[in-house]
């Protein structure tokens, strides 16, 4: 029970921080220093020390031709907690140089005025090739012509699965039913069943990071059902058919089927607890050290369609920053072509150039090749990314506290979805 409250508080914290950022004046036309004391600090969520390492040789190799940098610290901020940390930093004064945004709060971001517009810098760079970015990668980051973040991470969301799990369980194999085109959520909530009910893993399958509280790492099945939380002109999609049969379709799984954690249970997939785990590729790291054989199939199709789904994050410099200059050409460093061919290795890049299977294979030693082509490169070409808002920090919070009410067994999925809309209504397209 204190869990739950931890997490509502601090989810209610973001969206105060949002507005205590936008009260004190954060502007997007500067404030911080230009030269500044020569010490950038970058925000990051990941404290993986394959991350941190890869990030830190960047930084040396800044510091190489920049004698004026004295130092660089990639600050890692706890995941859960990330956007309303950050968010506290910039709203108390104490920003951070450059840092890392989740797409879903880009909104938020941007019209608070945060970050530096770095459009002008990206063209003027010799050999930065600004051309070579994706466009529909940068839609979330751009307004008109100004871009105020770089997508460093564009990546697809995709089915990493236990093989030996699921060849005990009978239960089909995920790649092979895609290459046939019978991949569909009904083909994975019936494999993850077959392995519940002969116990070759104690789960059928895990959704990384959804604990009954994140409910948006359900869009993959609502995106494949058709549904979206909102339309582009600002309308409520919760009502909608579509996704009432989505959340119909994970709650038959958590209550009926109990092949997914119902509230208050937990596993790993990595330890294997589950025979089947939907997360974006930047988390598939562990795999590396697991005793099982394993391998990884694209999002499952629905009454919707094939659409795959995209998470991003993007780097932004603030313009409350200490050291504006020296922070933007940190920006057009780590994100020139040659680092980002090194990011590569863990996050997919949003450069044209770079996204086929032989390039990223020379830096991504877990997937094959084949692998790479049909969960990256397939899905970053057809997908789309996960959306946001402004106000999203509001939003997720009011969405959040309304669907508790449909993770329980005897729930009327449409009357709680009904109490989303209303709740969220005055949110959307105000703009306030």
């Amino acid at each position: 029970m204190q869990r739950t409250r931890s997490r509502r508080m601090r989810t209610a914290g973001t969206a105060a921080a949002f507005a205590l950022a936008v009260a004190t004046g954060c502007s997007g036309g500067g404030g911080g220093t230009a030269a500044g004391d020569g010490n950038l600090r970058i925000s990051v969520w990941t404290a993986s020390e394959a991350h941190l390492a890869l990030l830190n040789d960047i930084g040396e190799s800044f510091k190489a031709s920049h004698p004026e940098v004295r130092s660089i610290t990639f600050e890692s901020l706890d995941p859960v907690d990330y956007t309303t940390a950050l968010s506290t930093q910039l709203a108390s004064g104490n920003p951070p140089d450059l840092g890392w945004i989740l797409e879903t709060n880009a909104a938020d971001f941007i019209e608070a005025d945060t970050l530096v517009d770095m459009a002008p810098a990206m063209r003027a760079e010799k050999g930065y090739e600004a051309d070579d970015l994706e466009p529909a990668l940068l839609t979330q980051w751009k307004r008109g012509d100004k871009v105020y973040a770089y997508p460093f991470s564009s990546s697809p969301f995709a089915v990493f699965y236990n093989a030996d799990a699921l060849n005990k369980a009978e239960a089909g194999d995920p790649a092979t039913l895609a290459a046939d085109g019978k991949w569909t959520w009904d083909a994975l909530a019936d494999a993850a069943k077959k392995v519940t009910d002969s116990k070759s893993a104690r789960y059928g399958l895990l959704v990384h990071d959804f604990d009954y509280k994140n409910w948006d790492r359900l869009y993959p099945v609502m995106n494949a059902y058709g549904a979206t939380p909102w339309t582009d002109e600002d309308a409520c999609g919760f009502t909608s058919p579509m996704m009432t049969e989505a959340v119909d379709l994970f709650r038959r799984m958590a209550f009926d089927d109990r092949s997914t954690p119902a509230p208050g249970q937990q596993a790993d997939f990595f330890s294997g607890e589950s025979a089947m785990f939907i997360a974006q590729v930047s988390k598939a790291g562990p795999l590396a050290d697991v005793k099982w054989k394993w391998d990884a199939a694209p999002l499952p199709t629905g009454p919707g369609g094939g659409d795959q789904v995209i998470g991003q994050a993007g780097l932004g410099v603030f313009a409350q920053g200490k050291n504006l200059d020296l922070a933007k050409k940190f920006y057009l460093h780590a994100t020139n072509k040659e680092n980002s061919a090194k990011l590569g290795q863990f996050f997919p890049p949003p450069r044209t150039s770079l996204l086929n299977a032989e390039t990223l294979d020379k830096s991504n030693p877990l997937l094959s090749k084949d692998q790479l082509q049909k969960v990256i490169v397939d899905s970053l070409k057809s997908g789309k990314v996960r959306p946001g808002h402004a106000q999203y920090a509001k939003i997720n919070e009011r969405t959040r506290a309304a669907l508790d009410a449909a993770w329980k067994p005897d729930a009327d999925t449409a009357k709680v979805l009904a109490s989303v809309c209303d709740s969220i209504k005055p949110l959307l397209g105000s703009g306030s």
